[in-house]
Formats: structure tokens, C-alpha cells, sequence
């Protein structure tokens, strides 16, 4: 994703949050693991400190980066779930960045991923 693309990725967050109700969040997280943008229904903090928080981010970055790898004998990722006790959530590749959806757990997945899935297509078309 071109730097021009970045204050657009704001639109990308409110259009993601907007898919569901269940979304409590949506970040946009590069390959660092850093969060470039970041979107949160009220009252929806996740219940860690700021340190967990950047751990998490990174860890993301690193389960999708290592996917990376395989996909020329596999395919691209579509996405990573990740289903915990209280939340789920979804990353989704997008160019050089990661969505990072969280959302409540319990919802319906696949049903969740494929709307996100078809929002951030939307953005993409729109930016082409």
C-alpha cells in the first residue's frame, strides 16, 4: 500500500467497525507490529496493559508474515482467526499492512471474516 493511501485508512477502520456490531475494534498494523491507525467502539478496550498490547500487535504481524512463507506452494492468506474465551480475532492481509478485526466471541466466524473480507475488497477497489 503507496504512503498516499495512508489517511485513507481511517475510512478503511470506520468501514470495517461498521460490518457488525459484535466488531469492538479494527487497527491497521504494518510489519512491525506497529498500530498505523486504530478504531474502537466505546468502552470495548481490551483489558490488558499498553506493553500486552504492543505484544500482541507484534505477534500478529510475525503469525502473518510466517504464513507468507508458504504462499507459493499454498496460496495466499485470506485471513487468521484466533478464537480466546472473551474475543476473537481476525487479521487480514492487506498489501504491506494487517487489519487486525476483534471482535466478541461466540459470533458466527466465518459469516464475521467474509464480511470484513468483502469490506476491505471494497476499499481496495475504491483506491484502484
Amino acid at each position: 500500500m503507496a504512503q498516499e493511501y495512508m489517511p485513507k485508512l481511517d475510512s478503511l477502520c470506520s468501514a470495517v467497525l461498521d460490518v457488525d456490531e459484535n466488531i469492538q475494534a479494527v487497527s491497521v498494523i504494518n510489519k512491525q507490529g506497529r498500530a498505523v491507525c486504530k478504531i474502537a467502539r466505546t468502552g470495548t478496550d481490551l483489558p490488558i496493559l499498553e506493553q500486552e498490547n504492543e505484544m500482541l500487535l507484534m505477534q500478529t504481524a510475525i503469525t502473518m508474515s510466517m504464513g507468507r512463507e508458504f504462499d507459493e506452494p499454498l496460496g495466499e492468506i485470506g485471513y487468521v482467526h484466533v478464537e480466546r474465551k472473551n474475543l476473537s480475532l481476525f487479521s487480514f492481509p492487506i498489501d504491506d499492512y494487517i487489519v487486525l478485526v476483534t471482535s466478541k466471541a461466540a459470533i458466527g466466524s466465518i459469516s464475521l471474516a467474509k464480511k470484513v473480507a468483502a469490506a476491505i475488497r471494497r476499499y481496495k477497489m475504491v483506491l484502484a
